[in-house]
């Protein structure tokens, strides 16, 4: 008779994500995981299979919580400017937030290569797409409307965009200045304002 489940499989991956965030995936023992998890070592592995495993559910589970959360906004059929400058706005205070200084986890994986280079690449490459789609759906409503000038640059606004929030989240897990932060965010709203009738 095989054991029973005494842990949500969910919570156990948040709780495994938080971690990883925080502390990297090279710096983050199996030990820490069971310890802050509440979960013995046979347990994760029985569910997971590995270390590696359990990330690649926490990295599912970031990208479910907490890139939903911040850029669901931006994803809807409505989004335009205001949501784009949201979000700008929103992380242009990085580095005077608490918290800001863990950065993205999806970005810090890809600087760390953990748990190894093609698994973090892949989870980048798709966050990355998913912001540039994001910020062009955006554009685009905002071009149909009549609020960008004529020949705007959309395909390069939505290629730059996520390049700067890329900087601004690796920045911000540096402990950068935090003018240095605003400043970048500033810039990318200048672009926007600088195709803006």
């Amino acid at each position: 008779m095989g054991r029973r489940k005494t842990y949500d499989r969910d919570e156990v991956a948040t709780r495994a994500m938080k971690l990883f965030w925080e502390r990297g995936y090279h710096a983050t023992s199996t030990r820490d995981l069971t310890e802050a998890m509440g979960v013995n070592a046979y347990s994760l592995y029985a569910e997971f299979g590995s270390k590696e495993g359990l990330y690649n559910a926490a990295i599912a589970r970031y990208e479910a919580l907490v890139v939903e959360a911040h850029f669901g906004g931006l994803e809807t059929e409505s989004a335009s400017l205001e949501q784009i400058r949201d979000v700008f706005v929103f992380f242009g205070e990085n580095g005077s937030r608490d918290g800001s200084h863990m950065g993205c986890l999806l970005c810090n994986a890809s600087v760390e290569l953990a748990p190894n280079a093609e698994g973090s690449e892949a989870s980048t490459a798709r966050f990355i797409d998913r912001l540039r789609r994001a910020f062009h759906s955006a554009l685009t409503h905002a071009e149909a409307q009549g609020r960008l000038i004529d020949d705007a640059p959309i395909e390069q606004l939505a290629a730059l965009l996520p390049t700067v929030l890329i900087g601004i989240f690796v920045l911000s897990r540096a402990r950068v200045e935090p003018s240095v932060i605003r400043g970048a965010a500033a810039q990318a709203l200048a672009r926007i304002e600088a195709v803006t009738r």
